[in-house]
């Protein structure tokens, strides 16, 4: 991405958020719940898996160019199994906007000239062998390595994301040395307990709250370092801080939310019903995107009462659009570059 590009996007951000007037920069676009993989705190390949045609997708999509959108993340399940996947990266470039996807990696190397397409892409990799395969899959680790080898030959745009989980929490500093090696960025996150998005086995992935807390404090000083640690320091500290990891977020009924989700940023659901962020799929009444109109159901999507959570990367997103300074700052040199430079 040019300097001149993130300008852009910066000041259309800036301009918003000083006049209230919210826009749906950032959607997080579930294509299907399918999923060639069965990660040990995911529930997504055993929910129902309606889908949109490739027609109301493209409806969808021109509506939230219509209203701002600089980014869609294409998301699953694995959204590289979506018969159309091609199409939509390409629509979504073409109407504007910049076309993302998290991937589990499987699939990279055959889809790799529909991964090159992308302006970014995020690989799931959760530490080393044998405590990546544990989690997500017996065999899956060499296959993914596969995977991040061969988007970092080809110079692509790219970043790990980790589940830190009472298994893979040691191989914090494995995945910072690849990252290094790579000259890429990774993010961390600990395990969710949204039943509808996670299932109800994923509580017993956490680490206890003394580990998590030990983990997480060393993640954000290695930010603070200058580790290749994607998330800012401030956002880590914001989870450190939280003070019970049994309760995922706190939701003040009656009362307007000052969190920036449904505003700023969004999510959409494999059968286009649109939430204000992941958290609340399964808890929120949504509108739909086709049904409802995605101007409708994103508006709708604005009034919850969910004041806050201890996600790492919802309070990251949270932070950008309240136009944190160092948050900013992070999302300058971070999120909106060609390419990191190894050895960070």
């Amino acid at each position: 991405m040019t300097a001149g590009d993130k300008l852009r996007i910066g000041a259309k951000i800036a301009a918003a958020r000083l006049r209230a007037t919210p826009r749906p920069f950032f959607v997080q676009y579930s294509l299907l719940n399918a999923c060639n993989a069965h990660c040990g705190y995911c529930n997504c390949p055993n929910r129902e898996n309606p889908q949109l045609s490739l027609e109301e997708h493209f409806r969808v999509l021109t509506e939230f160019a219509r209203l701002g959108t600089v980014r869609v993340k294409f998301l699953g399940g694995e959204p590289l199994l979506h018969d159309d996947i091609d199409a939509l990266i390409v629509e979504t470039r073409r109407l504007g906007m910049r076309a993302a996807m998290v991937t589990n990696g499987l699939l990279v190397p055959q889809k790799f000239e529909t991964v090159r397409k992308l302006d970014e892409l995020v690989i799931s990799i959760d530490g080393s062998e044998a405590n990546h395969d544990r989690q997500r899959g017996k065999g899956t680790w060499k296959k993914v390595m596969t995977a991040i080898e061969r988007c970092a030959d080809a110079k692509l745009d790219f970043f790990l994301s980790a589940v830190v989980t009472r298994e893979s929490h040691g191989d914090v500093d494995w995945l910072l040395d690849l990252a290094r090696r790579l000259g890429i960025m990774v993010n961390f996150q600990v395990p969710q307990f949204n039943e509808e998005m996670y299932g109800k086995g994923a509580r017993s992935w956490m680490p206890a709250p003394e580990d998590i807390r030990h983990i997480v404090a060393r993640i954000a000083a290695a930010k603070d370092a200058g580790a290749p640690v994607l998330f800012s320091s401030r956002s880590y500290r914001h989870t450190l801080e939280w003070r019970d990891f049994a309760v995922e977020y706190v939701e003040r009924p009656g009362e307007v939310s000052p969190c920036t989700a449904g505003r700023y940023f969004l999510q959409v659901e494999p059968n286009g019903d649109v939430y204000p962020c992941v958290l609340h799929v399964g808890r929120f009444a949504p509108k739909n995107a086709v049904r409802d109109g995605v101007e409708e159901a994103w508006f709708h999507a604005q009034h919850h009462s969910c004041f806050d959570c201890y996600n790492t990367w919802l309070n990251e997103n949270r932070a950008i659009f309240d136009l944190s300074p160092s948050i900013l700052a992070n999302f300058w040199r971070n999120y909106m570059r060609p390419r990191a430079t190894a050895g960070g």
